[in-house]
């Protein structure tokens, strides 16, 4: 049988990806890959949600430290943690991939393939299609995802506004982990991490979002306003404070805290605060609640810890975000990309 002729190199190595999109031909999604577009079949009552972001090479991760399939499901993931901070299901994603323009073609095509090897795996568990994208070369590695989401009919979708004085804040899961990961990377490397920190590696490279809690907690009235945890919790905070016109006052002692985080805190000589408030990248969810809440049937089903971590209060636009002595220990305000790189 004589070797199948494709157009080009490029639509070879689209062709082989196909089984790492995870599409199945469906009313919503009638066309796969490989034309100029996706097509998206919407009913009358449907609302998208649409979200991107970009993962680079050297900013946003380090090849020494990630294998390229993890580079795949964590690019993903961060787009998925947006789309729960909605409240909405994923639907469907467009990836765009930049390779190193350095690579020889052979090494190209194998790590293309490695990368969505982490793609395929985010959109098997959360069951999306990728539906389309692009392929160039550059500089360096760079994932850029856009991806829809879809409320869940008859739901509601729950945006940053919406809190009120006197609700109670609370998050999922433990924020600073993956700044503890981080953390141990940047000390030991990725294959000399002691054992008992692997696990603080494994939330940094390996986030999980939150997407069924995220629908769970649009699903309920008691729930009012609703971010996700990517730059840290204190800078998340400053946006909810601001854009409701409130205060937070946080708890000194959150019980989120994990005893493993505070133990590499020991070892390493830093203050564990520092990635409980500003080590971003854990992706959990930050919301306002009415003092009626209970968290108990969204925990005990999902298996993550909710913890009360603060409260609203009519302090004004911009109003500052206590927590203990936080400015007098000059603790961080969490990632600013223009503060970080270009100031």
């Amino acid at each position: 049988m004589p070797r199948e002729q494709f157009p080009s190199s490029e639509y070879k190595l689209l062709n082989s990806l196909k089984p790492f999109l995870h599409y199945k031909k469906s009313r919503r999604y009638p066309l796969p890959i490989g034309d100029d577009a996706a097509i998206r079949t919407c009913s009358a009552k449907e609302r998208l949600i649409l979200t991107a972001d970009s993962f680079v090479q050297d900013v946003h991760f380090r090849l020494s430290w990630m294998t390229l399939a993890e580079v795949g499901f964590k690019a993903m993931a961060i787009n998925l943690s947006d789309c729960a901070a909605m409240g909405a299901a994923p639907d469907g994603a467009l990836v765009q991939i930049i390779f190193p323009k350095a690579l020889p073609a052979a090494k190209t095509v194998a790590d293309i393939r490695r990368l969505y090897t982490g793609l395929f795996a985010a959109c098997k568990r959360w069951d999306f299609p990728i539906i389309g994208g692009n392929l160039s070369a550059g500089p360096c590695w760079i994932v850029d995802i856009t991806l829809l989401g879809r409320a869940e009919k008859p739901g509601r979708l729950l945006l940053r506004t919406g809190a009120k004085k006197g609700d109670t804040l609370w998050v999922t899961g433990r924020p600073g982990e993956s700044g503890a990961g981080l953390a141990a990377l940047a000390r030991w490397g990725r294959k000399a991490v002691p054992r008992r920190y692997k696990e603080l590696v494994l939330r940094h490279v390996r986030p999980t979002p939150r997407m069924e809690i995220g629908c769970a907690l649009a699903a309920n009235p008691l729930v009012h306003a609703l971010i996700d945890i990517s730059d840290g919790v204190a800078k998340e905070c400053r946006t909810l404070a601001y854009d409701n016109r409130l205060g937070i006052s946080l708890d000194a002692a959150p019980a989120c805290v994990s005893d493993v985080t505070k133990r590499v805190a020991a070892e390493l000589g830093i203050d564990w605060r520092e990635w409980y408030l500003g080590g971003g990248e854990d992706y959990e969810l930050l919301f306002a609640a009415d003092p009626s809440f209970d968290a108990r049937p969204i925990a005990s089903h999902s298996k993550v810890l909710f913890t009360r971590i603060g409260s609203f209060s009519p302090r004004g636009a911009g109003a500052a975000v206590p927590f203990g002595d936080l400015a007098a220990a000059g603790m961080p305000g969490g990632w600013d990309h223009l503060r970080k790189n270009l100031l």
